[in-house]
């Protein structure tokens, strides 16, 4: 089981309220140590990010980012996460350097590239030869409407993956097919899981997931085994939700 869970209610929007956890974690992690590692998401979370962590108060030279999963896809195409933060992030902004982040190997097979990068996390980790798992101090994970997160789904052998840390997928039932993905056992070592809602769209699968804990969905499955696991939703996503379990920001 996880240390704690805490799931904040944020009114219309989830982007400050992520934006400003992201700037305590950080500060508090710096505070004690000289990397921040951090892992993020695509979609809705990556244009958050991309719209807002500029801002973030921070030593951003002191950030290592890493992608909790990607595309097997040139950075060209509209698919690709990484794609992404380069044209809408570090184009735009002089205080976000490229050298932080940690893309994966597109150009490699989709088997290959899930091998180099988790030898890449672990020569940052500086874990290459030895059997430990490192500990990202910050996982940003999206949730789908199937209730997947990273490329982990519901129903596919890789939510049962005990060995690997980073796996290939070239069966995704979410196009583009191919994709590497961080296992749960790399998620649940990290030492915070933050996990976004936004939109009417996601109150039934957020419901399953924070209130009846159905272990079908992926997303049900992250319970960092020594770390915190942190809910972050709008008013519509979590408003089929009873009781209040909520922490009004």
């Amino acid at each position: 089981m996880a240390l704690g869970k805490a799931i904040y209610y944020t009114g219309d929007t989830i982007a400050d309220e992520i934006l400003g956890l992201m700037e305590k974690f950080s500060n508090e992690t710096l505070a004690k140590q000289d990397k921040f590692r951090v892992g993020v998401s695509g979609g809705s979370l990556a244009d958050i990010l991309c719209e807002g962590m500029y801002d973030i108060r921070t030593d951003f030279s002191k950030w290592q980012i890493f992608f909790c999963d990607e595309r097997i896809v040139p950075e060209t195409d509209k698919d690709s996460t990484w794609g992404i933060f380069k044209r809408d992030m570090i184009e735009q902004y002089d205080n976000i350097p490229e050298s932080i982040f940690f893309p994966v190997n597109c150009s490699l097979d989709v088997n290959e590239a899930a091998t180099d990068y988790e030898k890449k996390i672990r020569k940052a980790f500086g874990m290459e030869n030895t059997a430990d798992i490192p500990s990202f101090d910050l996982l940003i994970l999206g949730i789908g409407p199937d209730g997947h997160t990273a490329s982990l789904f519901p129903g596919h052998p890789l939510v049962k993956e005990e060995k690997k840390l980073v796996a290939p997928i070239d069966n995704s039932p979410k196009p583009p097919s191919k994709r590497i993905t961080m296992t749960l056992p790399l998620i649940n070592n990290a030492k915070v899981c933050l996990f976004g809602a936004q939109g009417g769209g996601k109150a039934e699968i957020l419901k399953k997931i924070v209130e009846e804990r159905d272990k079908s969905l992926p997303a049900t499955l992250v319970e960092p085994t020594k770390g915190e696991l942190i809910f972050v939703a709008c008013d519509a996503a979590g408003a089929l939700i009873d009781g209040d379990p909520f922490r009004r920001s």
